[in-house]
């Protein structure tokens, strides 16, 4: 079977989802290959010649550790003030140019990462503000698409194998990038990363369509299939209900998780190399793979979580569902963190498997509230991820600040133990407050009920799309009013 058939065969819905997997790959690849090339960036490197003779290369950069803080965590300027408008653009726009179009520019200056390090810290920090800024609509634009592409019965599991492909990522990155940075050379992390990405931004362009309705090559069948079991119908309402939004618990029911989630992912995102370099004595190459293990059960369980979460709305409610599988997420986690706090820095074995149970209970829980935006918001989803990744993104800065501040001799783990338990604190509150407040069903403001809203968007896209696909649009309409009137005349006639 060749490639043209497999394309012509493979539902498109399945495709994207795929596509949209390798989207988020590559995004990840650039936001973390920064974590894995800045330990080969500031360790020396001990070269032994043939002679037995050792030479001890000075490391390229001497960052303090509060230094490092600011340059791991500038990506996360940019990245999370920037989630509400890339969430508004995503709604008025659709997501599909909106998410290659970060991709490919983020790819774009990650070429010039070398370059910039080599002019100053303050250089680096800006071009990583930079490629947060660019990254910034990578999750809104996603919701954009699943709330046009993602039947009911599909929704978990479309939206959840696209998240998985972040993790894999990361996988990949903290994998290979120590092996590149080792036998190559740091700059190599981000030239490749690089390019990868690029490559990936065209082939999404050539392939993907915003919607059923307007791809090319998608069955009646199955763009039938998709419109019989969405939601809800698109809202052809140029409005936001800002207020309600705003003032919905269930919505900071789902922030708080995001929050909480990535806080714990952020922590090992950003420090787990350095941790393991410094704290518990591996090698540079070591600590790189070591630090791939955890990324890829996530990627596993938040796939996993997702296909049983759908199996599971089939008899029980939506609401019930997120929250069990979210609450035996975070107590596991938090178990997780408190066993790697506990643990002095001689066991490493325990450590590292305390931290693969920390970041792996992280995508049961993204499988859960990164879908409940589309649960309580229909076409608003788009939107609800902006606030709540415009707020769940902080940790991202803040977690490398606090580090820089607190661990100021990463070779001590007690000053990391500090870190863990600010991280199990945060977590404990996170799932409390999504336990008692979270929704699973669509909220009123998203319905189409609603009219008192403010007018701020026009949005093209879901209004064409609805009326095209609709049968009883306003044309349809007129035409069957007039065929009425005929045959009502007809029948006077003929009396």
């Amino acid at each position: 079977m060749t490639l043209s058939n497999i394309y012509n065969q493979m539902p498109k819905r399945y495709l994207l989802s795929l596509l949209g997997f390798f989207g988020l790959f590559n995004a990840f690849i650039l936001r973390s290959n920064l974590s894995i090339a800045i330990v080969a960036m500031i360790t020396p490197t001990i070269v032994k010649t043939s002679a037995n003779t050792t030479t001890i290369i000075p490391a390229a950069f001497n960052w303090s550790t509060t230094t490092q803080g600011y340059i791991l965590s500038s990506f996360f300027y940019g990245y999370a003030f920037a989630q509400i408008p890339a969430g508004l653009l995503a709604t008025r726009f659709g997501g599909r140019i909106l998410f290659g179009g970060s991709v490919g520019l983020c790819a774009f200056l990650t070429l010039f990462t070398p370059l910039c390090a080599q002019c100053g810290s303050g250089t680096l920090i800006f071009l990583r503000v930079l490629e947060g800024l660019s990254s910034s609509c990578v999750y809104p634009s996603l919701h954009a698409i699943w709330s046009i592409w993602a039947p009911k019965t599909d929704k978990s599991k479309l939206a959840t194998f696209t998240f998985s492909g972040g993790y894999i990522g990361t996988f990949v990155t903290m994998l290979f990038g120590g092996v590149i940075a080792t036998d190559c050379s740091w700059e190599w992390v981000f030239y490749v990363s690089g390019i990868l990405a690029l490559a990936w931004t065209v082939v999404w362009f050539y392939v993907t369509a915003e919607s059923p309705s307007t791809h090319p090559t998608i069955s009646h069948e199955e763009a039938k299939y998709i419109e019989d079991n969405m939601d809800q119908a698109i809202s052809r309402k140029q409005t936001i209900p800002w207020k309600c939004i705003l003032t919905s618990l269930p919505v900071w029911a789902i922030i708080a998780a995001h929050f909480g989630t990535n806080w714990a992912i952020y922590t090992m995102f950003t420090e787990l190399p350095t941790f393991l370099v410094k704290s518990l004595g591996f090698r540079v190459d070591t600590a790189g793979i070591l630090a791939a293990l955890p990324w890829l059960p996530v990627a596993i369980s938040v796939y996993g979580a997702g296909f049983i979460s759908d199996k599971l709305t089939e008899k029980y409610s939506t609401l019930y569902v997120r929250k069990f599988i979210m609450s035996i997420s975070f107590i596991v986690m938090i178990l997780g963190f408190l066993a790697v706090t506990l643990l002095d820095a001689k066991h490493r074995a325990l450590i590292m498997i305390g931290i693969i149970v920390v970041i792996g209970t992280c995508g049961p829980a993204w499988a859960s509230f990164g879908v409940n935006h589309l649960d309580i918001g229909g076409h608003y989803a788009a939107v609800l991820m902006g606030i709540s990744n415009c707020i769940g993104s902080t940790p991202g800065f803040i977690v490398p600040v606090i580090t820089g501040y607190i661990v100021q001799n990463p070779e001590l783990k007690r000053e990391w133990n500090a870190v863990f338990i600010i991280s199990i604190l945060i977590c404990v509150l996170a799932i409390m407050f999504y336990t008692f407040f979270a929704a699973g069903e669509l909220q009123v403001w998203a319905s189409n009920s609603a009219d008192e809203y403010q007018h701020v968007l026009n949005n093209p896209i879901s209004s064409r799309d609805i009326s095209e696909r609709s049968g009883l649009n306003e044309k349809n309409i007129d035409d069957l009013t007039d065929r009425l009137k005929a045959e009502i005349h007809d029948e006077k006639n003929a009396e």
